[in-house]
């Protein structure tokens, strides 16, 4: 079977091979003076004695998506591939995940309410060890920061984010230096909000707070956030050149600019959507750092729910095992819905276990108007027969009113063939209801990376929107639309012989996009549906749902897209994400400086 994700291989390593760093950017930022004292320090870096800091605002306890899971992964990966790793996060100290961890001992301190001081700031810091951890894991809880709750980025006041942001840089240095590691540092920033390590570790080496220090950044969406002044005068002491954080930061990177998947990277540059509308004020300093992709692995252990005989039986051409189990699956899927019975739930599915004939199809996630793509779904399922299909739609809301109304006038109109659960489900029912689905959906406007692939390991091929990194997660089952801004980066011709799933892009001119991102994006969910290109996006994932409920129907069909589906997901493994990686900090170490 082709490995896809190797597909791009050449793409990293032509991207590696030419990064180059520009030094007249340093300048812009620091005295001669400071500049001179950096070069100093950094000519002595030992690349063999390297450790890799590990940076990441979400942790195992304060989590929201799938930075969580990567800052588990990579870590884990690194150690096992000889990396020196130590991993660094926030103490989330209104985190209720957070609190019952340090309650069961789980997090040690190891220094208490030190004073620690950048330019002209001045803050409290003490440092808990994660005890038990598979590789050495701090958080640093710093007095009145990191306040926000159990989702970490919920100020209403998003300076309180900023705030966080540049506390935790500023933190980091000292909190290396109290625990004794100073020497021969590469950071490994992950998105905007520990970005700004790029700055305060060059001025912790500047003023000999650390001996060498060079950092790497990973961009998991396109997420930036601005910064005035007077925060840059208070944390670094000077106006340095940038309007937001991410302007600032790139440009004093050591190392290639990353992100998590060849497709999202060229999407960062070339995609009306992201080039137009939310990385527009980044172009520049992507062309001085242009992203290279570093696929994930997979974000669950690959153990498919069937047993090994059904596994090899479908190898060998022989559907009926796995079919038998997958209906197995499918009936505890419907002996669960009784149980799904909070009042806040909308609706219900009209569905019995003798029904062996109706796809399921399952979609969840953060209710995210901007990103998500729930409501393109919505209005494209509405458009199939009743009671040719069912929806479980599983947002995870804050507040259980907060955007449901769009919602349930859908539901209302589709009685029995919707079911809508707004709240996050136990992991046991995520499983049995994944599990049990004849198919996952993700209709993404834009997706980074994406977990397609725990759908397609847990037995349940994918029906998703051609964006990002589900252009390779994802093998279509037909010929499909391409925008012409992807050039020849995707190759989807030979994959269509070993299809998981369905992908579909709407036909809509590069030209006309940008443009109609921009109202699309303006507009409530309700008044979408007027909008040329959200039209099309409907059009194209009803044809879509359309081919899975007929692929359903033949399952001989159907259980091919499951076993090609089993195999394909093992392509995306966590050591090939670590080697390229580990070329990525030897272009660091050879080249950072």
């Amino acid at each position: 079977m082709n490995n896809h994700q190797g597909e791009y291989d050449y793409i990293f390593q032509t991207k590696i091979d030419s990064w180059v760093s520009i030094s007249r950017v340093f300048h812009e930022f620091f005295t001669q003076k400071e500049f001179d004292a950096l070069k100093r320090a950094e000519r002595s870096f030992c690349a063999e004695k390297r450790t890799i800091v590990f940076l990441s605002f979400e942790n195992q306890f304060a989590s929201l998506g799938g930075l969580a899971a990567v800052a588990h992964h990579l870590p884990l990966w690194l150690e096992k591939l000889n990396e020196k790793v130590i991993f660094i996060t926030p103490f989330h100290t209104k985190n209720i995940r957070t609190q019952e961890a340090l309650e069961k001992g789980l997090l040690k301190p190891v220094f208490t309410k030190k004073s620690f001081n950048i330019c002209n700031y001045h803050g409290e810091l003490t440092c808990f060890e994660h005890v038990g951890a598979q590789y050495s894991s701090y958080f640093l809880k710093i007095e009145d920061r990191f306040f926000a709750g159990d989702n970490p980025y919920a100020y209403e006041d998003k300076n309180e984010l900023l705030l966080d942001s540049l506390a935790f840089s500023a933190a980091v240095p000292f909190a290396m230096k109290q625990l004794g590691v100073t020497d021969n540092l590469i950071f490994h920033a992950h998105d905007w909000e520990t970005a700004l390590i790029s700055i305060t570790s060059k001025l912790a080496v500047i003023s000999s707070l650390l001996g060498q220090a060079r950092t790497i950044l990973t961009l998991h969406n396109s997420f930036d956030a601005g910064i005035a002044q007077r925060y840059k005068t208070l944390f670094f002491g000077k106006n340095i050149p940038g309007e937001t954080v991410l302007q600032c930061s790139i440009p004093l990177l050591n190392g290639p600019l990353t992100t998590v998947s060849t497709p999202f990277a060229h999407e960062l540059r070339h995609d009306p959507l992201q080039k137009g509308i939310f990385t527009d004020h980044l172009q520049h300093v992507f062309s001085m750092n242009p992203p290279v992709g570093v696929e994930n692995g997979m974000f669950g252990e690959p153990h498919a729910p069937f047993s090994d005989s059904a596994i090899r039986a479908s190898k060998a051409g022989e559907p009926e095992m796995i079919l038998k189990e997958k209906l197995q699956m499918r009936k505890k899927l419907i002996c669960e819905l009784p149980n799904i019975n909070d009042p806040h739930v909308i609706g219900k599915l009209s569905i019995t276990e003798q029904d062996t004939e109706t796809p399921v199809f399952f979609m969840s996630g953060r209710l995210d108007f901007m990103q998500k793509g729930f409501d393109v779904i919505f209005h494209a399922f509405e458009r199939l027969p009743r009671g040719s299909a069912k929806l479980f739609f599983c947002p995870s809301s804050r507040n259980h009113d907060t955007g449901l109304d769009f919602f349930k006038k859908f539901e209302a109109r589709c009685r029995g063939d919707i079911i809508i659960v707004p709240y996050r489900i136990s992991r046991d029912q995520y499983n049995i209801i994944l599990q049990g689905s004849s198919y996952l959906l993700m209709p993404s406007f834009y997706e980074p990376f994406g977990a397609a692939t725990e759908g397609l390991m847990n037995g349940t091929p994918v029906v998703a929107r051609g964006t990002g990194g589900l252009w390779m997660q994802v093998n279509p089952s037909d010929d499909m639309y391409v925008p012409s801004f992807y050039g020849d980066i995707l190759d989807l011709d030979r994959r269509i012989e070993c299809p998981t799933g369905f992908l579909y892009r709407e036909d809509y001119p590069d030209s006309a996009a940008e443009k109609n991102w921009r109202e699309l994006l303006n507009l409530p969910p309700s008044g979408r549906i007027k909008n040329p290109l959200f039209i099309a996006m409907v059009d194209s994932a009803q044809n879509a749902l359309k081919m899975a409920v007929e692929t359903f129907s033949n399952q001989v069909k159907y259980e091919i897209m499951i076993g090609n589906g089993i195999e394909c997901v093992h392509q995306f493994s966590w050591q090939n994400a670590v080697e390229k990686y580990q070329k990525v900090y030897d272009t660091v170490c050879s080249r950072g400086f």
